[in-house]
């Protein structure tokens, strides 16, 4: 979980005198680095998510502070400090940067002139780097969790000593596409009393505590709107079932990866296991040759006669299915005459032996699709 800088901002701003003065609306963002320059030139080098500090000792023109901001909101950094009171004064800062600022919610702070910037770059980059070092071995921990959960009891007594207790309440979120990881620390900072954020060669794991589903799937949402205007493209999350301890954690795992699946399956931006239904207790079901047995066994000769005549029956069938048998639903959604779809039940019923007319008929054939649906996932 890296450090986020509304904390650090609470934490130090009596220390150090800071003012925020512009861009509250993105000072919920996380902190890579701090990083002192003078220089417009060196704002190039920059790689997104440090914390400027500058005294303005090069501002030559009345436009140099406007230019400034504008190459570091440019350059995706987390925000900038302005040390005044010699070469920029506090109220000399114009409103057209405090409008740039909050436009574009970039933090500007402001601290006096006798706070000594090697003091808090030192202490700043010291809370970083321990973060970091803190980061590491959190995520190391919940990568033997969940992925060698036959050794777990190391990991949990690290977790212990970072402040994860083995009994809360935890859940798993399993993104794909997500793009930038780090814009989720703005908005999960506020929905999770804890959480952790790694990468795999394929997905971005995400471990929250303590965090309720309604406030979990806001926050999704509102990732997903950034990532919507700001790359044009929607992240996919699956959300696993709470786990109660460590100890069960790689379940939740588990589960938040098939509901990752369940979701790009359906086109659906996030999927919480606890709403996938039936598929949960496909899930539970160890031996997957069973689905499999089942399906055939109710829907194979369907299938079959469909592949050798070059039918679609069993699309008719789990058409009729899902509109209650209603003949006339039916011919709407296939956009075929109604005496065609009479003609082709009549064909299955026969092919089925079966009437389709009671629950329990109904109820087999519509699992079998389900199981169809849960193993194409």
């Amino acid at each position: 979980m890296s450090i986020i800088l509304s904390d650090l901002f609470i934490i130090t701003k009596s220390l150090y005198k800071l003012k925020l003065v512009a861009g509250s609306d993105g000072i919920n963002t996380p902190i890579n680095w701090v990083q002192f320059t003078e220089d417009i030139e060196t704002t190039n080098f920059f790689r997104g998510g440090e914390l400027i500090i500058t005294t303005g000792m090069s501002s030559k023109s009345d436009n140099w502070l406007f230019d400034f901001v504008t190459n570091l909101i440019k350059q995706k950094t987390c925000g900038l400090i302005i040390n005044t009171g010699h070469y920029i004064f506090s109220d000399s800062i114009s409103m057209e940067v405090i409008n740039l600022c909050d436009q574009n919610h970039f933090p500007l702070f402001i601290m006096p002139w006798k706070i000594h910037l090697s003091d808090i770059m030192q202490d700043y980059n010291h809370r970083i780097f321990m973060q970091s070092n803190q980061e590491d071995r959190t995520t190391r921990a919940f990568q033997q969790l969940l992925f060698h959960p036959d050794n777990l009891e190391t990991s949990i007594d690290t977790l212990n000593s970072l402040g994860y207790e083995t009994t809360s309440s935890y859940r798993i979120i399993v993104a794909k596409n997500l793009g930038n990881p780090s814009i989720v620390s703005t908005y999960l900072s506020k929905a999770a009393k804890k959480y952790n954020l790694f990468k795999t060669e394929d997905h971005i794991i995400l471990i929250v505590q303590d965090a309720s589903e309604k406030t979990i799937t806001d926050a999704l949402i509102s990732i997903n709107k950034y990532c919507f205007l700001n790359s044009g493209h929607r992240a996919s999350f699956g959300i696993g079932d709470i786990a109660n301890s460590l100890f069960t954690l790689n379940m939740s795992y588990e589960r938040a990866l098939f509901a990752l699946k369940a979701a790009q399956q359906q086109q659906l931006d996030q999927l919480c296991f606890n709403d996938l239904g039936m598929f949960k207790v496909f899930f539970s079901v160890r031996d997957k040759t069973l689905l499999e047995a089942i399906y055939h066994e109710r829907l194979g000769v369907l299938e079959n006669y469909d592949l050798t005549s070059h039918t679609n029956l069993t699309e008719i069938l789990r058409l009729y299915l899902d509109n209650d048998g209603s003949i006339q639903a039916v011919a709407d959604a296939s956009f075929t005459h109604r005496n065609t779809i009479n003609y082709r039940m009549k064909k299955i019923r026969q092919l089925l032996k079966i009437n389709i007319t009671s629950m329990d008929e109904k109820f087999d054939l519509y699992t079998a699709f389900l199981i169809r649906d849960f193993l194409a996932l």
